[in-house]
């Protein structure tokens, strides 16, 4: 469905083992024109996540991506928001920190990511596209990976090129950085920072040196085609109150291009709460991060970079009140196990606040289906459930 002045809503397709173009023809074939079907859509948004392999086979191979858009069109999907946030294999056996690499530091990820701008293009005839991406680095990959001058100069020269794209497309790609725990930005706070000082010098100062030392423009290529993703559940991890984490965004000029409507797991009282504790420790497996926090009722936060460190999370904060992790899960629904609550309520808040301020772009975005999902025909039937929740929140 699509509501007035919204593209077709969507969810994630980073749920689907999909790295070459044949990978995404069959999960559009056999997953995502189903859940059309199922919906009773005439068209369904798909955050199409691309890879660095896709992206090189299109780059190669001009017919691989007329035969992505073909299979798109067959099944009634609008690529409208692409998710290169992950470059590598992301339902890979393990993947952890292999989600941020490379980096906003690297060479391999500016190129990449440049190298989507004219497919965004071609698989979309939307006047206005926006690509998902890494928020910086990784902030255990240590100081040198996470130079914010060196992220805001390289993220300054996508923007000069979506800018030159923009001269003869006349359509714009917003690059938006995904803001995620320990990540170089986790909270409006770091997004807010980083605007006003490494992106307004440093990324500007990089687009310039593309655009033939013309600063005016490049700030303009900045303001058009940097923007920021609001995922809900990662704002819940961060315990930020979700409207003023908006209000504080846009305060400091950042765009919000695209909105992941998306939730966590949560223990209340988790002192009290050993059933719930366990069902939280339960949920850790090999494959995701799955960053732990915990707070007081005085706002005080004990943070963990895994799920197997949730004693050690705790124990920090004896006075916790709530503890949450990193596992997306369903947003149709509160966890089916006892003693877990959900963020969802809190992700409706976020999500309001990204529509109030002009946010288009909103997918589910559940990629923990290729765990909670015995079969794919489980994550089917959950996505199309995530999606009909999510039609009526907007209702």
């Amino acid at each position: 469905m699509s509501l007035p002045n919204l593209p077709p809503l969507g969810y994630s397709s980073n749920l689907h083992a999909a790295e070459t173009v044949a990978d995404l023809e069959r999960v559009l074939a056999e997953f995502t024109a189903v859940a059309r079907t199922r919906l009773g859509w005439e068209r369904i948004g798909l955050d199409l996540r691309l890879g660095s392999a896709a992206i090189r086979e299109m780059t190669r191979d001009a017919t691989a991506l007329v035969r992505l858009r073909r299979a798109l069109d067959q099944a009634g999907a609008s690529a409208h928001s692409l998710n290169a946030f992950p470059l590598r294999p992301f339902q890979a056996a393990v993947v952890k920190a292999d989600a941020y690499r490379p980096d906003w530091t690297e060479s391999e990820r500016t190129d990449d990511t440049i190298a989507i701008i004219p497919v965004a293009l071609a698989l979309s005839d939307e006047a206005f596209l926006t690509v998902s991406t890494v928020p910086g680095s990784y902030r255990p990959f240590g100081a040198a990976k996470n130079d914010h001058a060196l992220i805001a100069a390289n993220l300054g020269h996508f923007a000069a090129h979506a800018a030159k794209a923009k001269r003869t497309s006349g359509r714009t790609v917003m690059l938006c950085l995904e803001p995620e725990p320990w990540c170089t930005l986790e909270t409006s706070h770091d997004s807010a920072a980083f605007w006003r000082g490494p992106l307004a010098s440093a990324g500007v100062a990089a687009a310039a040196n593309v655009l033939d030392g013309d600063e005016r423009a490049a700030r303009i290529a900045i303001a058009e085609h940097l923007g920021l993703c609001f995922d809900t559940c990662h704002f819940s991890l961060a315990f930020e109150d979700q409207r003023a984490a908006v209000d504080r965004l846009v305060a400091a000029g950042v765009p919000i291009g695209k909105c992941q409507f998306s939730a966590a797991p949560e223990v209340l009282r988790p002192h009290s709460d050993t059933a719930g504790v366990a069902a939280l420790r339960a949920l850790a497996e090999p494959r995701f991060m799955h960053q732990t926090a915990a707070s007081s009722a005085t706002g005080s936060l004990s943070k963990v970079e895994d799920l197997d460190q949730l004693d050690l999370c705790l124990g920090r904060l004896p006075n916790a009140t709530a503890v949450r992790s990193h596992f997306h899960i369903p947003v149709d629904r509160e966890p089916q196990t006892s003693g877990l609550s959900s963020t969802v309520a809190d992700s409706r808040l976020g999500l309001a606040a990204c529509l109030a301020v002009g946010c288009t772009h909103v997918s589910v975005e559940t990629y923990t289906w290729s765990i909670l999902a015995a079969h794919e025909r489980d994550a089917l039937a959950g996505t199309v459930r995530e999606l009909e929740a999510l039609d009526r929140t907007l209702g």
